[in-house]
């Protein structure tokens, strides 16, 4: 009897205290004003989220330090809430079922902001009960024969030591799909039958390290070797080729069938032409790898197409994936190269994922900056949003830097965010703070009692900058950006996937990209495949990246309408060297219009460029040997550099007939020679003092880490100076006058 009073006297508690949406949540993702728009009930709302972590001791938002923190982000308009929650957590090894936990999780929200829309990263991760008693499906790392064992001390994360080579289920295991998928629609039908389901928006699905769908160890180790990937190679190859001739003409192999292919080990993943892989001989790993990727996004789609047949109202689906830019040199091993097609699935509405790390993306006066091709998103008409857990410097009152580092503070926030709003795309601000974790070492003073955003100043700066983005959303959207730079993502196939063995596609991807922030240009990034959505006319010049792998129409598109209207066309390397069937120097001349030759050197290589800036500029290409290399040969051209130490011409332009070409040989991961073309292509230069420009929305955003006078100078030629104090800064300007949009704090 006693035990059924204290049920009842807890389930009246819970009812009490939980205020609930009277209304069902529909929530949808539409394109509105050129931009995809969170839609609730039929209202458009900012795309800004506060997350909780989930770092035990700040999960949970009924608790004390979450629930303050919720109600912060509420009090500043805020209706949009993250919330982690894993499969493991209501599913258990005895075989009960239990959905309170999300309930609770709902509630404790919606205790402190009634109106609130939740949306729960679900972890379709196998419960490590369930892994283990299947270790038949087990994924298998081809470079270490022993799994890391997992410390059981403490009470860690359930993703804690995710990136490691651990034991998990393998991507490739159909049995756990099919098992995850009838627990998933379990669990999506008996939320939204309960009363807190009417305050859920969407779910993200969530699986691989940290829920991002990487694969498993992919930052140190190779995948997938095990019986179940061994199983979806084949079935992939079946589905590819048909027939064993097919197979072993593709391959190169007399002996190979479709039975009997499995997946390469590490000898077999090195490359054999250098850099880059020759699809001649190794057709074999370029198949393994695009088929592993291929099985990612087949996962993705599976989940995200369950929540929606399974949700009896509209909901957001999102997932993680996209990254592009700060992978860490590892996207044939664990990145998201099957991106179009997850653009083009109806089922999903969101992509998201942490900012980028590196290089030099976290420090004041850097560019923050998402990790996805985000205007390739915006064009299909989804919804990028970046995970945001920068952690400013919020100071206490006793601080003697106390005004700098608040300053700093609000300089930081305002950074992050409006770069993402200048996109036409959102964020969530996740919160490590509520659990006491310390990432940028600014904790010290708070010993755990303060969200990362937690000061009236700070929230306040948030309150305004969440106003300005809801107002923006009845504006026709527009980027300033008047520079396109080009990516692709299966060159990543053709290229070295192992640690160290590809130096280059690296720097053009991460460094090349922080260059053209560091040269006071704004500019979009997209997927090569995305070339023919984009409104051409807006782009001065076109820069292009790791672009190796280009098909006849692609290179017919490029020469018809991308070099045209006097517009800049700059490459780097090796562009369209391959074209997914052989590699050939010659393919390179004809993308970029300017005759090359294969050269050797027995040195590394440097490249020297005695005029183009106001000092010689030299940098080093690569760190090691470097094969292969090419030298512009073409005597038409405009020798600009050399490789240093030879006759070798190494940086050139030529004139076409309505368009100007610029080969560099290698990148640089310093600002030139890059910034110092862009100023030549006649790209509109908003700022010459290594001071970082986004515009878009109605928005143009300048953000510096020095003081004194700084000038910025609109498109119109009108030049504003602004006198800054100590510390950070970001101006919010209009991008027309000038004026500002928000106070300088």
């Amino acid at each position: 009897m006693k035990r059924f009073l204290a049920l009842v006297l807890f389930v009246a508690t819970f009812v009490v205290d939980t205020p609930l949406s009277a209304q069902p949540i529909d929530a949808r993702v539409t394109m509105y004003h050129g931009r995809p728009t969170i839609f609730l009930n039929g209202k458009p709302i900012a795309p800004m989220i506060y997350a909780l972590t989930d770092v035990p001791g700040g999960r949970m938002s009924w608790e004390e330090v979450p629930q303050h923190n919720i109600r912060n982000f509420c009090n500043q308009g805020f209706r949009l809430f993250q919330l982690d929650l894993a499969l493991e957590q209501i599913w258990k090894e005895d075989g009960t079922f239990d959905i309170s936990l999300a309930r609770r999780q709902v509630a404790g929200v919606t205790a402190v902001c009634p109106d609130a829309a939740v949306i729960f990263r679900f972890h379709v991760t196998a419960p490590k009960w369930w892994m283990l008693r299947h270790p038949e499906e087990w994924v298998s790392y081809a470079d270490v024969d022993k799994y890391y064992d997992e410390d059981p001390n403490g009470f860690p994360r359930i993703i804690e030591d995710d990136n490691f080579p651990v034991r998990r289920i393998s991507m490739a295991s159909d049995v756990w799909k099919q098992e995850a998928a009838r627990r998933l629609e379990q669990f999506l039908r008996e939320l939204a039958s309960s009363q807190e389901g009417n305050s859920v928006a969407g779910i993200q699905v969530a699986d691989g390290i940290y829920g991002e769908w990487h694969n498993w160890g992919f930052f140190r180790n190779e995948p997938d070797v095990s019986e179940p990937m061994t199983r979806e190679y084949r079935l992939w190859l079946i589905k590819k080729y048909g027939n064993d001739r097919a197979l072993q003409r593709a391959w190169g192999q007399k002996n190979v069938s479709l039975a009997s292919a499995s997946a390469p080990g590490m000898a077999e993943r090195e490359t054999a032409a250098g850099v880059f892989r020759d699809p001649s001989r190794e057709q074999a790993v370029i198949d393994f790898y695009e088929c592993m990727h291929e099985c990612v996004a087949d996962n993705i789609l599976f989940y995200a197409g369950i929540v929606k047949k399974t949700w009896p109202r509209p909901v957001i689906v999102g997932t993680f994936y996209g990254y592009y830019f700060s992978t860490f040199s590892r996207q044939a091993a664990g990145g998201h190269l099957d991106l179009q097609r997850v653009l083009a699935s109806p089922d999903i509405d969101y992509l998201s994922g942490p900012q980028a790390y590196e290089p030099e993306a976290l420090k004041l006066g850097e560019p923050y900056r998402s990790r996805s091709l985000v205007e390739s998103v915006r064009l299909h008409g989804k919804l990028w949003l970046d995970e945001m857990d920068n952690e400013p410097t919020i100071p206490i009152v006793r601080d003697r830097l106390h005004d700098v580092l608040l300053r700093n503070a609000v300089a930081n926030a305002r950074r992050n965010v409006l770069f993402s709003a200048t996109k036409g795309m959102g964020l969530w601000f996740y919160d490590f703070g509520v659990g006491s974790v310390d990432l940028d070492g600014w904790r010290y003073n708070h010993r755990g009692s303060r969200g990362n955003w937690d000061h009236p100043s700070v929230m306040a700066d948030i309150g305004a900058m969440r106003d300005l983005v809801q107002k923006r959303l009845n504006s026709e959207y527009r980027s300033e950006a008047d520079v396109l730079l080009v990516y692709d993502a299966k060159s990543f196939f053709t290229t070295g996937s192992l640690r160290r063995s590809d130096p280059v596609s690296n720097t053009l991807v991460d460094y090349v990209s922080l260059a053209a922030y560091r040269s006071g240009v704004i500019f979009d990034p997209i997927h090569i495949d995305d070339l023919p959505r984009v409104d051409l006319s807006r782009y001065k010049t076109v820069v292009f990246g790791n672009v190796f792998v280009l098909d006849k129409k692609q290179k017919e598109y490029i020469h018809t309408n991308v070099a045209s209207g006097g517009r800049h066309l700059i490459w780097f390397y090796a562009p369209g060297y391959s074209d997914g069937a052989r590699l050939s120097a010659e393919f390179i001349d004809d993308v970029t219009g300017i005759r090359l030759s294969p050269i050797t050197l027995n040195s590394i290589p440097e490249i020297l460029i005695p005029g183009l800036a106001d000092s010689t500029i030299r940098y080093r290409g690569a760190d090691s040997l470097l094969t292969p290399l090419f030298a512009v040969t073409d005597q038409k051209a405009e020798v600009l550099g050399t490789y240093a130490g030879t006759s070798h011409a190494s940086v050139a332009k030529k004139a076409g007939r309505d368009f100007t070409s610029w080969y560099i040989a290698l990148p640089s991961k310093q600002p030139e020679p890059l910034r110092s073309i862009l100023r030549q292509t006649g790209a509109h230069v908003y700022t010459t003092n290594g001071e970082i420009v986004y515009g878009g929305s109605g928005m143009l955003v300048v953000h510096t880490a020095k003081s004194g006078t700084h000038s910025v100078k609109l498109r119109n030629g009108t030049v504003r100076s602004f006198d800054l104090p100590e510390g950070a800064s970001t101006l919010v300007l209009d991008p027309h006058s000038g004026n500002e949009l928000l106070p300088l704090h």
